[in-house]
């Protein structure tokens, strides 16, 4: 399991060249093929629907019985919250320390050095700390400029495009709606891809079935939770748990005591170039 810096610089990059995909998808609540799957909304920042929940990604097995058995995290357990203002804060992990990176425990100790990153789309600052800063250091709040705003828009307000890989001719695939239910306090509308693969197919003696689900809250503009299925009988589950409709408003602030410096320039600032990346961490995906 790698959770370091190369697979993550990957995924900001894929994320990064979705930007101008956001801009122009168009929201549609029909069912959608295999092969692309879209999960698209119109940008804007979302004000009125304050949340914090814990994002993840893990892989479990499913036992005969129904329940899910761990097997190791996809993705770091973090923190991702919004304030009725929209005011964003999200936890990015870029490259854990080795006494972090435990991707076989299902909570993972916190690590002494993640960093914590505010983007206040009213004031178009981005403000960054990290949880345990070296003395004599505090927060860094940024003016950003308005490209670098529009950035840090679409990559939290867009939800992303689904860019599985098409399936193959000769297999079947089908896709339904599974109507509206509430996941962790979110109501939510799901989309189930069901592909069928025949007995044959990457010399497999019989017919294999993967699922693919998301669900989602075009209200909240949030990915609540998505399934993959493969042929071992396990799963692949990202989403958002321990759900509050009511965060602490602490959360979008430096800690109390912290210095506060504050970069302004001309143009774009090469000091919220980082932070700007790092947020297509948002959602899930």
């Amino acid at each position: 399991m790698q959770l370091g810096k190369k697979s993550v610089l990957s995924a900001l990059v894929l994320g990064l060249g979705l930007f101008g995909v956001h801009r122009a998808a168009a929201q549609s609540d029909e069912p959608i093929d295999a092969a692309s799957a879209p999960i698209t909304a119109n940008s804007a920042v979302v004000t009125g629907h304050a949340f914090s929940a814990m994002k993840y990604a893990r892989r479990v097995k499913i036992l005969p019985d129904g329940k899910q058995q761990f097997i190791r995290n996809e993705i770091y357990p973090t923190q991702i919250a919004r304030d009725a203002e929209g005011r964003i804060r999200i936890e990015p992990i870029v490259d854990p320390q080795p006494e972090c990176d435990q991707p076989t425990s299902l909570v993972p100790p916190p690590c002494p050095f993640w960093s914590i990153i505010v983007f206040d789309p009213t004031k178009q600052v981005i403000t960054h700390w990290h949880t345990s800063e070296p003395a004599g250091h505090g927060a860094v709040a940024i003016k950003l400029s308005a490209s670098q705003v529009d950035d840090a828009e679409n990559s939290t307000t867009a939800m992303p495009v689904d860019l599985r890989e098409p399936a193959p001719d000769e297999a079947k695939a089908t896709t339904e709606k599974l109507g509206d239910k509430t996941i962790d306090g979110v109501r939510a509308s799901g989309v189930r891809t069901t592909t069928v693969l025949p007995a044959g197919y990457s010399g497999n003696k019989t017919s294999v079935t993967k699922i693919h689900e998301v669900w989602r809250s075009e209200e909240m503009r949030l990915v609540i939770k998505i399934i993959d299925g493969d042929p071992n009988g396990e799963e692949t589950i990202a989403g958002l748990d321990h759900v509050s409709l009511q965060p602490d408003p602490a959360l979008f602030e430096p800690p109390d005591g912290s210095k506060v410096q504050i970069r302004a320039e001309s143009g774009d600032s090469v000091y919220a170039d980082r932070d700007i990346t790092l947020l297509v961490e948002w959602f899930v995906k």
